[in-house]
């Protein structure tokens, strides 16, 4: 694909503003990220995985690069659950591949939109953040590891960080503190989307564009590039402001972002 400096520019403010919400919401980024370029250039689901989750690995590595030091990492979580994710990240490429562009892209949005209503529900419910001040619970590692696994899974099917996944089981299962959720759901997607992110550009040279066109990867790595460094100076924007937003706040936020992508996404995959 060519590229027009004006489309450089859009592309750059699609990382900074897909960065900062990633960093903030514990997503990734790409949530916003594919939508956005499908939205401006149109569809190109595979190329446009591809390239996010390259940006995702610098979004999470710099999200978790603020939330070391502040107590919200936990190491009986964040090990175990990236290591589940590494796995089930490749499995979730190689089903994605098997999968016709427009199908992945309804089915995008239809998780999104489900991951948006579970959090509307909940705040509609007026349920509680778990307080940080509350006394820490042993987390089961399985439940850690079958969390990890599914949000490497979901990684490598759709080409977000998984986070949109893990942060609310984080919160629910494992009764995680939503910044300690965020913090650890950073963590498992460096692994998870460096693992998918190899692993769907490796296969890219095997897959079409909507137009029939083979796909490459010097054009994942480009666009990948065009995203990626405002993407990480937002993730470090949103990380911090995780600790300085009200939770409410964060909440709203997270609802009102995975609804409105998953509403454009389910649409344009189904129309």
């Amino acid at each position: 694909m060519t590229w027009t400096s004006s489309d450089i520019l859009l592309i750059a403010a699609f990382g900074l503003i897909g960065g900062s919400l990633g960093g903030l919401l514990g997503l990734g980024g790409a949530v916003f990220a594919i939508p956005a370029l499908t939205l401006a250039f149109g569809p190109n689901q595979h190329l446009y995985q591809a390239s996010a989750l390259i940006m995702n690995i610098f979004v999470a590595a710099a999200a978790t690069s603020k939330h070391r030091g502040r107590g919200t990492i936990r190491a009986d979580v964040a090990p175990v659950a990236a290591t589940a994710s590494a796995a089930a990240a490749l499995l979730g490429v190689f089903t994605s591949n098997l999968i016709p562009a427009e199908p992945l892209m309804a089915l995008f949005g239809l998780f999104l939109c489900y991951c948006a209503a579970s959090e509307v529900v909940s705040l509609a419910l007026r349920k509680p953040d778990t307080p940080a001040s509350e006394p820490p619970r042993r987390p089961s590692r399985a439940l850690a590891a079958g969390i990890g696994a599914l949000g490497g899974f979901a990684a490598g099917l759709l080409g977000i960080g998984g986070g949109a996944l893990m942060v609310p089981l984080f919160r629910k299962s494992l009764r995680l503190p939503i910044r300690e959720a965020v913090a650890n759901s950073a963590v498992v997607m460096i692994v998870a989307c460096a693992i998918a992110a190899t692993a769907k550009n490796a296969s890219i040279p095997s897959l079409l564009s909507p137009t029939g066109d083979p796909l490459t990867v010097s054009a994942s790595l480009w666009l990948a590039a065009l995203l990626a460094p405002t993407a990480t100076l937002g993730g470090m924007v949103g990380a911090m402001l995780v600790y300085r937003l009200p939770l409410g706040a964060i909440r709203v936020a997270l609802a009102l972002l995975l609804g409105f992508a998953g509403i454009r996404m389910a649409i344009n995959g189904l129309t």
